[in-house]
């Protein structure tokens, strides 16, 4: 009898380890969400997790107009010669002074490899755009379709890298890439 009692226990035991046991599900690759809000609300918030010591403010970009100045605006912030790749864009500079910093961030328009545009933007900017001073740290990250253009000095405690990490805790998530 405790024999027979040993052995409906055991077999109990089996089937319930292999009930549990379950099929694993499926590993997918899900395209890169995109961050949510305003390129003006993003800088925002960046500034929020990363403060600055100086007086700036947001600059939001102005991608219809076509004119020399509208075309110059889009060049001196995003580095691009045009904005046909963009949905829209915004920077957040000082607001008095020669201060060499300016963070940029830009919607990718649909179709458009963010990558792609990250690094005409690296390659397209001036460090020296500044009367007398130069950003001599620049970085370029991505989340999603969301691209931030990042050159401080770092004659003071800024550091791109910084300021990369700020948006990844925005964003809840890290860069698809930094450049």
């Amino acid at each position: 009898m405790k024999k027979w009692i040993c052995a409906i226990l055991a077999l109990s035991l089996v089937l319930a380890m292999t009930a549990c046991g379950g099929k694993k599900p499926e590993e997918t690759t899900a395209p890169a969400a995109n961050i949510e809000g305003t390129m003006e609300e993003l800088l925002n918030k960046v500034i929020e997790q990363r403060p600055v010591e100086f007086a700036g403010g947001v600059i939001p970009i102005d991608l219809t107009d076509t004119s020399e100045e509208g075309l110059w605006a889009v060049k001196s912030f995003t580095g691009l010669e045009d904005a046909s790749l963009l949905t829209e864009a915004a920077a957040y500079e000082p607001m008095m002074g020669s201060i060499p910093f300016s963070m940029v961030m830009v919607r990718t328009a649909e179709g458009a490899d963010p990558k792609a545009v990250a690094e005409a933007m690296k390659a397209g900017v001036d460090p020296r755009k500044w009367i007398c001073v130069e950003a001599d740290d620049v970085k370029v990250a991505g989340i999603g379709d969301v691209v931030m253009l990042i050159m401080v000095s770092t004659s003071g405690d800024l550091t791109a890298q910084s300021f990369v990490d700020a948006v990844q805790s925005v964003a809840g998530r890290d860069c698809d890439f930094v450049i």
